[in-house]
């Protein structure tokens, strides 16, 4: 029984020796790769600083702290309250917070727009880029960083795929 398990382990080694042989393994995240280039930065501090975009996230901030005093009063005063005004302050409260979210998704949204046209216009630099970083890099095997699990930094090519994208022109 031990001499199959050894036979078994050596097969296994040699199997994974095989497999190193074809190249390392490395991860990437597009989206991370992408938006931590220079032009990504700029474009995203360009909207951040837009009027629309300050106004909005300006009140967002307005609405959580009237929202959480609202909920502080309400939880402060909720034993003295008729039952009519408890569920006037909860009408309020849930009002407040309905808008409070329509906002935020709002804010949301405009940023996954502007996230989105930056992945659009990266692309096709992106396309020539990673083949010749997998050669570069001798990669046998690339995985996206969202759907692993673990890997450590040593197996990260994202801030190289950044580095390279702000490199071309």
């Amino acid at each position: 029984m031990k001499f199959y398990k050894l036979i078994a382990a050596a097969v296994m080694v040699l199997w994974a020796c095989g497999a190193v042989a074809e190249g390392r393994i490395a991860v990437f995240d597009v989206e991370a790769a992408v938006l931590n280039t220079d032009l990504a930065k700029k474009r995203l501090t360009a909207m951040r600083n837009q009027g629309e975009y300050k106004k909005n996230v300006t009140e967002l901030e307005a609405l959580k702290k009237n929202y959480d005093k609202q909920v502080e009063q309400f939880q402060r005063d909720f034993d003295i309250l008729s039952v009519e005004q408890r569920q006037t302050t909860k009408n309020k409260i849930d009002t407040a917070r309905t808008d409070g979210e329509h906002l935020a998704r709002k804010i949301e949204a405009a940023n996954q727009q502007e996230a989105q046209s930056i992945l659009q216009e990266l692309g096709p630099k992106l396309q020539k880029i990673l083949p010749d970083l997998i050669k570069a890099e001798n990669i046998g095997l690339l995985l996206p960083r969202k759907q692993v699990l673990h890997a450590d930094a040593s197996f990260d090519i994202t801030a190289k795929v950044a580095d390279k994208l702000n490199q071309a022109k």
